[in-house]
């Protein structure tokens, strides 16, 4: 069998293109069916359900309106996870949620009743033998920008391509990574 010779499912960029293009709904019904589910799980993993159920709906409000520009992107994920992060902030923003944090290493000074908080908080979900769960705890606990930068990476994007996303610097991208593994793994590790 020829590798990609009959795929029915069309690259991001194609159906963005077709859909541009001829203002067929089932070009954006496509990209939908595609990319939905991994945007919505990063929104989640950085708010509420019902925060991300409403993020994703302007997201995708936003792109319908991108027909009237005519503008073609090169890499349409990284474009709608772009659009969906900046709504984010936007709404926390103006829920007042939003904590931008100066620096992407955990606090020493609080990560000591953090880190009890967190063992004992483990603790409970251990018992009930639920790897799983804790791990999602694990990254629930991270900042923001280290989750994020962590989501990222587990949707399949470089570090560059990350970098991108978050208009930040490739080496604070990678110290966020850093800080985010070393982070889980402590938090796994005190599970054991």
């Amino acid at each position: 069998m020829i590798k990609g010779w009959f795929n029915p499912q069309a690259s991001p960029e194609i159906l963005l293109t077709r859909y541009i293009a001829t203002s067929k709904d089932k070009y954006l019904t496509l990209l939908v069916q595609q990319l939905n589910q991994p945007i919505f799980h990063y929104l989640l993993s950085q708010s509420d359900k019902e925060t991300a159920e409403d993020i994703i709906q302007s997201m995708w409000l936003k792109v319908m309106k991108t027909k009237a520009s005519h503008q073609a992107h090169s890499n349409v994920k990284s474009w709608l996870f772009t659009i969906a992060r900046n709504t984010l902030i936007d709404e926390l923003r103006r829920q007042n949620r939003w904590q931008a944090e100066s620096i992407d290493a955990p606090d020493t000074s609080t990560e000591l009743l953090s880190s009890q908080a967190t063992h004992h908080s483990l603790e409970q979900e251990s018992e009930n033998s639920d790897r799983l769960a804790i791990f999602n705890q694990a990254i629930a606990l991270l900042p923001f920008h280290q989750r994020e930068a962590f989501i990222f990476q587990q949707e399949g994007f470089s570090v560059l391509q990350i970098a991108e996303l978050t208009d930040e610097s490739f080496e604070t991208i990678k110290s966020r990574l850093r800080y985010a593994r070393t982070h889980i793994k402590s938090l796994l590790e005190n599970k054991s």
